[in-house]
């Protein structure tokens, strides 16, 4: 009977101690980019209306590359439709012209980078999920992937089929345009990218997955936006990966301090 007893307690202990190992075992998870074998690994960051109603969902991003501590991530799907600029004049034309100064295609002066910095990202991200993320020296927290990113065959845009992005519900719902059913029903969106066949265009996705260009006025082409995550601040508490199971993100203990400090700093301003 007390052998029995024994038995019993230590069965006990040891499935109370079993969610602590699975959970660290979980938190131990190292994100990886891209591979031609595996796919992409997924995760999830942020709120942003999705269905038909507009109501919020975690915006599902797919991990592109890992370097230095820093994980490149993208929109899944294209999040919603707006112009890259609202005036293709001074998107295209030279700081030094005098009748209209512009700023030559440079994307961190576009309607669309500021959009992203601004209130996409304090309309969409908590403060401690904006922690997360390794700030670009030149584009800052979010931004559109280059024409270049997407012929890199290290992010996995091998062909035109994998350059094919699909919109919301909500996306659809509220002007995003989208190609006929033998085309795919994908829909276009946006690089960062200026035209050099015509400076009053950015390049974009097209019907086939091609890159082409469209002027950057267009109101009905896609934002599928991008950032950096800073590895050193995360842990993965939940999820495996997968695009049905994506990894959930938290922030480590150890920045718990400094965010709470920068969250009593924003509720005094």
């Amino acid at each position: 009977m007390r052998k029995l007893t024994r038995f019993v307690c230590l069965l006990m202990a040891m499935l109370c101690l079993l969610p602590c190992v699975l959970a660290e075992e979980t938190e131990d998870v190292v994100l990886r980019g891209y591979d031609k074998k595996e796919g992409y690994v997924y995760l999830t960051l942020g709120t942003f209306p999705q269905t038909a109603e507009g109501e919020r969902l975690p915006i599902l991003w797919r991990v592109l590359s890992v370097e230095d501590s820093r994980a490149l991530i993208l929109s899944e799907y294209i999040l919603e439709a707006r112009p890259l600029h609202g005036d293709y004049k001074q998107y295209a034309n030279k700081p030094t012209n005098k009748k209209y100064p512009g700023f030559s295609g440079d994307f961190t002066q576009t309607d669309m980078a500021k959009y992203l910095n601004g209130d996409f990202a304090s309309g969409n991200f908590t403060t401690g999920q904006l922690f997360l993320l390794a700030e670009d020296e030149t584009f800052g927290m979010f931004f559109l992937l280059s024409g270049d990113d997407l012929k890199n065959a290290k992010y996995g845009f091998t062909s035109n089929e994998s350059r094919k992005a699909w919109g919301t519900e909500y996306a659809l719902n509220n002007g995003l345009f989208k190609y006929m059913a033998n085309r795919g029903s994908h829909s276009p969106y946006w690089t960062r990218t200026q035209s050099t066949s015509n400076t009053q265009g950015a390049r974009c996705i097209k019907s086939k997955g091609e890159l082409g260009y469209i002027n950057v006025i267009t109101e009905d082409e896609g934002m599928r936006p991008a950032c950096w995550l800073d590895l050193t601040k995360i842990v993965i508490p939940t999820g495996t990966g997968t695009k049905d199971d994506p990894y959930g993100l938290d922030l480590a203990p150890e920045f718990h301090a400094e965010v709470t400090a920068l969250e009593d700093q924003a509720t005094e301003e």
